[in-house]
Order: structure tokens, then sequence, then C-alpha cells
């Protein structure tokens, strides 16, 4: 594709349309305009007078706003707009890294299109650690619509990001972990829309299991960042741990929708559907993955026990079932979370029981089949990442203490 840009290079319209560029890895020469005889030249070019005009082939466009709706419409991936409109979820997320001289001020302006700035920016030397910037740094305005961070660089480059970059890399190294792991085998259970890979790990063969999905939502990092931490937990040396495993085969799905954490989607896979919303119905390869699993176990008289759902939202909470829907474990759920409530007497969290519906998300689906427990286990956006963890622990121990009073079948 033949581009090329006519720009003023100290102009931030001209500056958003170079990072749209950048980011979509387009090579696009830069052609500096002289003020003045600009005007004459672009009026003849686009019939109006401002930068930044993008050339692309013979076709000259203005306005920075219509020039990335058209790189947009032309290079859709990777998305600098939501994936879908209007969109299901505000989750407008960034990340980018920011390079300068040692000692220099940055000033960073955003403007979100179709939502609100929902992610606290976090700040990373590496692209691995990652810590909140203050509230001197950033001001937020326009009802939440727009951002400004302003900081010193420390260093040549940094990066910044809305959350932490959980991507492929981090859940290649995470399945690796797990493979180490001397009960624990893993495998290619099938592949997404766009062919990559959707991985599984699972325990010992037993004849009841717990199922645990993750990443259905490509940004909801924290639920990513909750369930490492709970599995951790589940496969470790301890008596707790060793006695729940020799009763309970443990089933991790941990990234469900690897082809929209790649494209930076806000909620759906790339055929514009919410997996979510897709269990009972399974159009979706990745759903279709976990039916077809969970049909040979039936085959194997495995019965599922639990099913968790890790996710993100505004705050901490845990979407069940009434207390009077548990058929097959009654009491689990209000024993769980308040034996945990008691080891985390500075955790806020809530639960949010509801009658089962006939929307088809995991939950649902999972109850409704089997009778069970069936619970999405939602992290907050900005909880501090030493009670993510923390809290993962003791709610690891208190799920496996409940589920070993269950009486077996």
């Amino acid at each position: 594709m033949d581009l090329e840009l006519l720009q003023f290079p100290y102009s931030t319209f001209n500056e958003k349309v170079r990072w749209a560029l950048d980011f979509k890895g387009l090579h696009c020469p830069r052609r500096n305009l002289l003020p003045g005889p600009h005007i004459a030249h672009l009026k003849r070019l686009t019939g109006n007078t401002t930068t930044p005009v993008l050339r692309i082939g013979d076709r000259y466009i203005d306005d920075s706003a219509r020039i990335i709706a058209e790189l947009e419409q032309r290079f859709p991936e990777p998305t600098l707009y939501p994936e879908d409109a209007p969109p299901i979820n505000v989750s407008p997320w960034y990340a980018f890294r920011l390079s300068g001289k040692q000692g220099e001020q940055a000033v960073v302006r955003m403007q979100f299109e179709d939502g609100y700035a929902r992610y606290w920016p976090k700040i990373s030397p590496d692209g691995e650690n990652w810590i909140p910037l203050s509230e001197e740094q950033i001001l937020v305005s326009d009802g939440g619509t727009r951002m400004e961070i302003r900081l010193v660089l420390d260093q040549s480059q940094l990066w910044i990001a809305g959350q932490e970059i959980c991507n492929t890399a981090y859940y290649d190294r995470w399945i690796r972990e797990l493979s180490a792991h001397e009960e624990v085998t893993t495998r290619l259970a099938g592949k997404s829309v766009q062919g990559r890979p959707v991985y599984m790990a699972q325990t010992a063969d037993k004849k009841e299991m717990i199922l645990l999905l993750g990443r259905q939502h490509p940004p909801e990092v924290t639920g990513a960042l909750t369930m490492r931490p709970f599995i951790h937990i589940l496969l470790s040396d301890t008596e707790l741990a060793r006695q729940f495993r020799e009763r309970y085969k443990l089933v991790i799905f941990p990234m469900l929708n690897p082809d929209g954490v790649v494209a930076g989607y806000w909620r759906h896979n790339v055929n514009s559907v919410d997996l979510n919303r897709d269990w009972g119905l399974f159009t979706q390869p990745e759903t279709q993955i976990v039916r077809d699993w969970m049909s040979e176990a039936g085959k194997n008289d495995v019965q599922i026990r639990l099913m968790l759902d890790f996710h993100s939202t505004t705050s901490n909470v845990f979407y069940t079932q009434r207390d009077i829907d548990d058929r097959k474990a009654a009491g689990f759920t209000r024993q769980w979370l308040t034996s945990a409530a008691e080891r985390l007497p500075d955790f806020e969290f809530e639960r949010d029981a509801a009658e089962p519906s006939d929307q088809a998300n995991s939950k649902n689906y999972f109850h409704l089949t089997y009778g069970i427990p069936a619970i999405t286990y939602e992290t907050g956006d900005e909880t501090r990442r030493d009670q993510i963890e923390s809290s993962a622990v003791v709610f690891a121990e208190e799920m496996m203490r409940a589920m070993l009073q269950i009486q077996p079948d």
C-alpha cells in the first residue's frame, strides 16, 4: 500500500495519526509542510486547509479522526476502536511504549471514544513489572473521556498501560509452568477461529471434577491475575491441596479467547461473538472445545462438581446461584464465601446471588445443565495487586475445604 503523511511535525493531531500508523505497523513516509504555503497546496488536494493529510494511493484524506477511521477500515487489526459498535461493555484499554531522553518530561493526552477512562494507568520499566502512576501525574477531565499523563522519564524508554500486559507470551509461560508440575498434563485442546492454540491443563483422572475457565473477555486482566495464584494453591504441596486433588480432578482452560487478546478487543472473539453469551448455543470453536471435552468426560462417568469462571469488573464480586438453587452441593457457596470473609476482614467483596436465567453465559449453562454451583469470580479492575494474590490464596483454600465436605453421590 502506497502511503504518505503530509504533516506539521509538532502538531498533536499529526502525532495522533503517526501513533496510529505505528500501532498498526504501517510504513508511511512523512513530508513536512511549510506553514503558510501549505494552505494553497492542501486546498487543491482536499478542499480544506487542515493537517494532517494522508495520501493512500491517489486519494487524499484530511482530519485526524477521518484518517484513523479510514485506517481502521482498511487495516482492522490491531484495532484502535472497539471491535463492534455499540460496545457491550465499556473497556477502553491501552498500552504503549514511551521513549525519550532520560530526565525529559513527557506529556501524553488520550481521548476515549465510546467510553471513559476505566483503567488507571500503570507504568513499567520492562513491560513485565508494573506499578500505578500517582494521582499527581494524572488529570482526568470531560466526564472521564479525556486523560492527561505527565511524568519525567527516569530511563530512555518505559511502558504505560491501563492494565498489565497479559498476552499470549504470558500464557505460554504459564502453560510451561503447569507442565512442569508432576501431577499436571497439558495439551492442545483445540484452536480458535484464527487457528491460535487453546490449551488446557488437567490433573489425574478422578470420578469428580472441578472446571476452571479464564480470559473469555480480553481486557479483563485482573481475572487472569487472580486465576494464576488461585490455581497455584490448588496445585501446591500442602496437606489440604493433596487431599483435595486425591478426590477431585482439576481441568483448567487458562485462555479461551486468544484471538481477542491478540487483537486487543474489548469483549468479543473475531466473529464478533461474546463467548460468555455462547454457552449452550456453541456457535464458536472456542466454546465448542470445552463442550466437546465435557462430552468425553461424561462418557467416562466423570461428574463435574463445580465451575469457576474468572473475570474482572469495577469491584470484587462473586456472581452465584441462590442457596436454594444449590441442588448438588447444598450450602457450598455460602460456606465458601463466609469462611473466606472471616479470614479477609480488610478485603471488600460481595456475593450477588440470582435465580438462573436464560442468558447463555457459563454460569447459567453449567448450573442448569449439571445442577452444580457455577460461579463467576470477578476481581476489581483496580484492586491492589498484593490483595489480589493474598485473597486468591484464601479463596482457593476455603473452596477446597468446602468442596471436601460435600458428600459424594
